[in-house]
């Protein structure tokens, strides 16, 4: 069973959350401040917690930020209003809860979130995850340049962040190689022009990406299969921002530009830690993804798209870059929340691999399109269109 504390200055708000959970399984504790909720968690061991982010004496972004560094385990739901921006902005930089419920709520709605996130969490922490964990390839350490600019991140100093990158040759020719993958038509002039456009967000996606490319040889000069996995996570980019702004006419979730990008981490992890099980797989005469599943589960017990949600997860990065990785090849998985950047990634992918390979590489849920409201054929057409305008890799 299990437990769940909520935490609101609002007595209001207590009782209806505890009337809300009572036809569940879930044990409810409550705390009307957030010292009051430390002394639970430090009683009780606590599996998820609903915080408000506006409360005396403790707010929420300090409450979940100080869960987050003692019970890294602990599934962490903000609770706010619509006025609430500014802090809220500086939770989801900070990454401070896995998701967070707007004001007024929907019960049905909530409940249905709570269950999905506590599955995918436990996906995270499966035996064959936990076999794997210790593997010293799949370790690394991160470059003292981007720890350099991950800790500018987490101080929010974005103009020396920003500074520090423009004198980082190898940072900035990255950065702007994958600008053109993040950004849909015109290109940014300058370093300085494509961090700030990206924002913070995403540059510290981008950054923990650089780190493990920057730990493996130049897979953007590799024609093996390393650099075939690098041409597709970047390719799978550029498709995927190309259906948001042509068929969804908006910008990816805050902090997903690079959902395509890191949407293969696990592959390209598992495929260095474990080379030989990969052999011939990437070929134009290769097996389907499936085929590929299938060989990882008997070989290893494991996925790359659960290596893939693990690493993100480590990392520290959104929970829907988390949820990208973890169902790209199962776009209607019940347990989905973010099921609209999913279904976009598993169709990018999907075309990503078929432009590069000239075949079917990827098995296709065609329902992915009528969860985004346009028809595969229509997205067809757009996107042959758009492929003659510009190289893709």
């Amino acid at each position: 069973m299990s437990k769940i504390l909520i935490v609101d200055d609002e007595t209001q708000i207590l009782k209806v959350m505890t009337r809300l959970f009572l036809e569940t399984d879930y044990e409810i504790l409550i705390a009307e401040n957030g010292l009051d909720a430390l002394k639970l968690m430090a009683e009780n061991d606590v599996d998820l917690i609903i915080s408000d982010m506006k409360m005396p004496l403790m707010d929420g972004y300090e409450l979940l930020s100080r869960v987050k560094e003692q019970y890294p385990d602990t599934i962490r739901i903000s609770l706010s209003g619509y006025a609430e921006e500014a802090s809220m902005f500086r939770a989801s930089l900070h990454n401070i809860a896995d998701f967070n419920i707007l004001k007024p709520w929907n019960n049905q709605n909530l409940l249905q979130s709570i269950k999905k996130i506590i599955a995918t969490h436990a996906s995270l922490n499966s035996e064959g995850l936990e076999r794997i964990k210790n593997i010293s390839s799949l370790q690394y350490k991160t470059p003292e340049n981007c720890q350099k600019f991950l800790r500018l991140i987490n101080e929010e100093d974005e103009e020396l962040l920003v500074s520090e990158i423009e004198q980082d040759p190898k940072i900035s020719h990255l950065l702007m190689k994958i600008a053109n993958s993040a950004i849909y038509g015109a290109m940014p002039g300058s370093v300085k022009q494509a961090a700030l456009y990206i924002g913070m967000h995403n540059l510290k996606c981008f950054l923990h990406w650089a780190a493990m490319t920057m730990n493996a040889d130049d897979p953007e000069q590799d024609e093996g299969d390393l650099g075939l996995l690098w041409k597709q996570a970047y390719s799978t980019n550029k498709i995927m921002l190309f259906l948001y702004e042509a068929l969804l006419h908006k910008q990816p979730p805050e902090a997903s530009l690079f959902a395509g990008l890191l949407h293969n981490t696990g592959l390209m992890a598992l495929y260095r830690a474990n080379p030989q099980i990969y052999q011939n797989q990437f070929s134009s005469n290769s097996l389907m993804s499936q085929d590929i599943l299938a060989l990882e589960n008997a070989k290893l017990g494991i996925t790359h798209q659960e290596v893939g949600g693990y690493l993100l997860n480590k990392w520290d990065l959104p929970f829907s870059l988390i949820e990208a990785a973890l169902y790209h090849h199962r776009p209607l998985d019940p347990n989905i929340i973010n099921t609209e950047l999913v279904a976009s990634v598993h169709i990018a992918q999907y075309y990503s691999w078929k432009f590069l390979l000239g075949k079917e590489h990827v098995e296709l849920e065609e329902e992915a399109f009528d969860r985004l409201g346009f028809s595969q054929k229509d997205f067809e057409i757009r996107l042959e269109r758009y492929m003659k305008k510009v190289l893709l890799v």
